[in-house]
């Protein structure tokens, strides 16, 4: 078996966990096109009998046209999508293939370490880990247990490995890859303060930087925390905003409220210099002011915030309808007309009309066209690479 990691147009830097766990059960080779994008078509220089492509939204498109050139080539080769271990099982039934290939293996200590060797672009992870340009991932926690509506990770049961597991990863990590630094990629790591506390103790000896790069939630956030990361080496910490509305928080079932979230960016502004958070635009509910406003704040608070868009799918999951009710409809049209901008193509992934949502109405608006047309979108982003670069210069000088 061969495995494929489809060119996803970001996060080159991360390697496909899912893949790593599997490739690493299985002892198969991954072909990873994100991380290492030419030749695009060099998986045809390998044959095999099973060929599992992981698939997600965003790589659709290419993973079809993946599937299609490989069975052109070789005809009798079985193409299926992987899921398990730390796969979140798709929430989109059109993104599915006919066959599934699914390593149930329950997530914990039991798991191997990923073999990331087994990654044809493991050269170039390794080079980037031993710089400290990139740091290296783990997971430590899986699942979440509160019911954010528009995540696929909502509800699940929280599972976590131990903390002497982790930290036995992470020395691994440093003597067999030459890490400098390492990142938290859970989907919540703060969900049990004493768990969080007792890692930072833990890992503290290894003397790597790390960061928190997914799973703070705000309500879970204290000083007590704040100095047990700092303590350990933690340079960088984010949090899930998505918007500064009440209503707009009440209606997704965040189960936060704008106080919590002014709290924790406070006390995470006196501890870190870098401080992310992730705001979603277009949410149901919302409107060009409300979203507005949350940018202004992100901006006056000078944090480095980061904007996604709401993009409903509706046509096989109901997903709005179900997860909204009433406030399901297209909220394009609480925008102005020239901010508005077409972001995707829904009919790539299902025929016909979408529950009204016509091509016209699938324009949603952007992150990007808000920020370019309000306060000049190259400032608000190249203030955080600004903000690093300043701070490896410094870190050099005091050498």
């Amino acid at each position: 078996m061969i495995l494929i990691n489809p060119f996803a147009r970001t996060n080159k830097e991360i390697p496909n966990l899912q893949l790593a766990y599997i490739g690493t059960i299985s002892n198969s080779k991954i072909i990873d096109l994100n991380t290492q994008q030419k030749p695009v078509d060099r998986f045809l220089n390998e044959q095999t009998d099973v060929l599992g492509i992981s698939i997600q939204s965003r790589t659709y498109n290419e993973s079809i046209r993946i599937s299609g050139l490989y069975k052109k080539k070789y005809p009798g080769v079985k193409i299926v999508s992987v899921s398990g271990i730390i796969g979140i099982e798709c929430c989109y039934p059109f993104l599915r293939t006919k066959e599934d290939l699914n390593f149930s293996q329950e997530f914990g200590d039991n798991l191997p370490f990923p073999k990331y060797e087994l990654f044809d672009s493991f050269n170039i992870f390794k080079k980037h880990w031993q710089s400290g340009d990139w740091p290296y991932t783990i997971i430590t926690s899986q699942g979440c247990p509160y019911q954010c509506t528009y995540c696929s990770a909502r509800n699940r049961p929280w599972k976590s490995r131990s903390i002497e597991n982790c930290y036995e990863e992470l020395k691994h990590a440093k003597k067999k890859y030459g890490i400098k630094a390492f990142q938290i990629l859970d989907d919540c790591f703060n969900l049990d303060t004493e768990r969080v506390i007792e890692f930072c103790h833990k890992v503290k000896d290894l003397n790597l930087r790390w960061n928190c790069s997914n799973g703070l939630r705000v309500n879970g956030f204290s000083k007590e925390m704040a100095q047990a990361l700092k303590d350990s080496g933690c340079k960088e910490v984010s949090f899930g905003i998505e918007s500064l509305s009440s209503d707009v928080l009440i209606n997704i079932k965040k189960g936060i409220d704008p106080a919590m979230i002014k709290n924790a960016i406070k006390i995470a502004k006196k501890y870190f210099r870098f401080v992310n958070g992730f705001f979603i635009i277009g949410l149901p509910g919302s409107t060009y002011k409300k979203d507005l406003n949350s940018l202004h704040w992100a901006l006056r608070r000078n944090i480095n915030a980061h904007f996604s868009y709401y993009l409903p799918f509706d046509k096989l999951m109901q997903f709005d309808k179900n997860f909204y009710g009433k406030l399901s409809g297209p909220i394009s049209d609480e925008y102005p007309k020239k901010l508005q901008c077409r972001i995707a193509d829904l009919s790539k992934f299902m025929s016909g009309e979408a529950s009204g949502y016509s091509r016209k109405k699938r324009a949603v608006m952007t992150a990007k066209a808000i920020l370019k047309y309000d306060f000049g979108y190259i400032f608000f982003y190249a203030r955080a690479g600004i903000n690093r670069l300043l701070s490896k210069i410094k870190t050099k000088l005091l050498k």
